[in-house]
Order: structure tokens, then sequence, then C-alpha cells
């Protein structure tokens, strides 16, 4: 079965949509809706697709039947809920919602009208982290210790000035968390399990004038008694590449954005080796890092075929509505233990 795309908002996002479903053979991007007409028809001419004038007029056409929402993060609502209502598939760029009234709403009504909710971690889909989770669901850690993400990059006074949602707290919901780190929160909370518990503090370091973060520390203790880091900026120079560590009693594994630093455990396999190998040269990506467009495709890409797959089924994607709502709960958690100066019990 082909299925056909339809893009809500224009922007940097949606170009890596339009991209990566080009390449998929069973998906066709049938048009683009942005607020501003002349992003909606510089889009439709670069990627060959109608430039809608009303998000209602994209959701009713008969030939779509899957909506990439990519419109800023604190308005994902509306265009959802016109995607829903019309009986549409709906792809939600990170986060799918910026608070959880907001969020539940479009899950109840992705329940109501039964249509796929899907929120977008491409992440989850890199082949290092797949490896990664597969030794921890066998159990190769032993007892899981720690488990800290580092985001640590850098984006300029121009970024924010360039895309004023980006500093709207209305808009973004936040800043180095909620819209840098928060691939990185939700890859923690795949790996680690459930939050218990959060400390953290936030400030507004290396720019000014912004509602949002540019600098976030939040220590965590999960369910299973491990406790963990996350620390989070825009302000370093010259950026960083994101780091995930896993920290066992019996094994710990190191990965920078592709790359494996450390695999290492007590018992080894014949595979780890291979896998050593395989993930130890130079990533494939800047990573975002400085450059916000300096990502690959490639998640996206994997992402959309297990959607696809899921709606072709008749099955739960890997991230439906509900497992997409637990990296922005956490990231709530942070925001409310910074802002209220404790602990968070989730």
């Amino acid at each position: 079965m082909k299925h056909g795309f339809g893009i809500i908002g224009a922007g940097a996002i949606a170009e890596v949509h339009a991209r990566a479903i080009d390449t998929i053979m069973d998906a066709e991007l049938i048009g683009v809706y942005d607020h501003n007409p002349d992003k909606s028809i510089a889009f439709s001419l670069k990627y060959n697709c109608k430039a809608f004038d009303t998000a209602e007029e994209l959701c009713n056409d008969d030939r779509t039947d899957i909506i990439c929402i990519c419109t800023p993060s604190g308005l994902h609502l509306e265009p959802s809920l016109t995607a829903i209502n019309a009986g549409k598939h709906c792809i939600i760029e990170k986060p799918l919602e910026t608070n959880l009234e907001r969020f539940d709403r479009i899950i109840n009504a992705g329940i109501e009208h039964n249509v796929m909710i899907s929120g977008i971690f491409p992440m989850r889909f890199s082949k290092v982290n797949l490896e990664l989770k597969k030794a921890i669901d066998e159990g190769r850690f032993g007892k899981l210790v720690m488990g800290d993400a580092y985001i640590k990059w850098f984006r300029s006074a121009e970024y924010y000035k360039d895309v004023r949602w980006r500093s709207d707290i209305a808009a973004s919901g936040g800043g180095a968390v909620m819209n840098q780190g928060i691939h990185s929160v939700d890859l923690l909370r795949w790996f680690m399990g459930k939050v218990d518990a959060v400390c953290a503090f936030t400030g507004l370091i290396g720019h000014d004038g912004l509602e949002v973060e540019d600098v976030a520390a939040a220590t965590m203790r999960f369910t299973n008694g491990a406790i963990g880091v996350i620390e989070a900026s825009t302000a370093v120079s010259p950026g960083f590449y994101r780091r995930i560590e896993i920290l066992g009693t019996h094994g710990s594994a190191v990965i920078e954005e592709e790359k494996i630093l450390t695999w290492k455990f007590d018992q080894e396999t014949d595979a780890d080796e291979k896998i050593r190998e395989k993930f130890s040269g130079n990533n494939s990506s800047g990573g975002g890092v400085s450059d916000p467009k300096a990502i690959s495709d490639i998640g996206h890409l994997r992402q959309l075929l297990d959607i696809i797959k899921a709606i072709d089924n008749g099955h739960k994607p890997s991230i439906d509505g509900m497992e997409a709502r637990k990296a922005v709960e956490l990231v709530l958690a942070i925001y409310a233990s910074a802002k209220n100066k404790r602990i968070v019990y989730l």
C-alpha cells in the first residue's frame, strides 16, 4: 500500500521529513501547509508537492493518510487535532507537546478517532543505540548503577534571533533541555527505565533576552535504584557530541553520538569486539553540536518505516503517543525542580 504524506509546518525539520519520505518506495509527499504562504510555495517547489492554502484542506485531501506535524513545539496541538479529526494518522516532531494537558488531548483524540499517534525520537533507531538497548535487556550490565546524558552544544545569538519561537517559552516549551536535549532524555529514560525523583538547576548564562534556559543540570534516582545526571547547554563553545554513559556492576558503555568510546563487560562475547570495531570510527554527521541543520536523515527514515509497518500490520509503532510522553514528563519534572528549588517526585 502506498501512503500519502502531508506536512504541516515548512521549517528546517520539515525538510528532514520530506527527504525521508522521498526515500521510501511506498510513500509519496502529497503536500505542505505553512502559515506563511511564501514558505509553503518554496517548500512545494523544492520537494515537488502541492502548497495547500489551509491545514484543513491538506488534511481533508483524499490522497493523504499520514500527516507530519512540524510546527513549533508548543504549537503541535491545534494542527494535530485538525489531522486527527480528519481521520489521518499523525506523526509529531519532538516534543509531541510541551505540557501534559495538551499532550493528553492529542493522545485521547487519537484513541477517539482510531488513528495512530507517533512522536519522533529517531535516535532510538540508531544501530549503536539498538545494540546498547539489547545489551541492557539481556542483563549484561548486571545491576545498573549510573545512567548519564550530556548534551553540551553551542547555539549563536542569531539562531534565536532568526527563528523567534526558539526563545519564546510558550512556543518552545523550554530551551536546552526541552528543545535540544530531549532526544537524549528520551534515550536515557528508554535505557534506564522510570525515574522516581529529580533535583535540578537551570539558568541563562551565554545568551541575553531569552525566555528559555541555555544551561541545565539534573540529578535523578531511577526506580531500579540507579542514579543519573543530565547536563544540557546551548552556550558551550565550540559544542560537543552528545554522550550517553550506562554503567553497571558487570559492564559499562559510553556512546558519543554514533561512536563507541567504551564497550566493556565482565563476560565478553564473540560479538563484542565486532561491535567495538563497527562503531569505533568517526561520527557520520555533525550531530547538531553547533549547526542545527548538521543532522542525518537516516533516523527519521528508519522511524517512518517503523510507523508505516505498524499501520500496514495493525499494531502500535515503536514510539506511540504514550511512549513519547515519558520524556516530556521527565523534562517537565526537571523544570519544576529548578523553578521550585526542591526535589520533584514522579
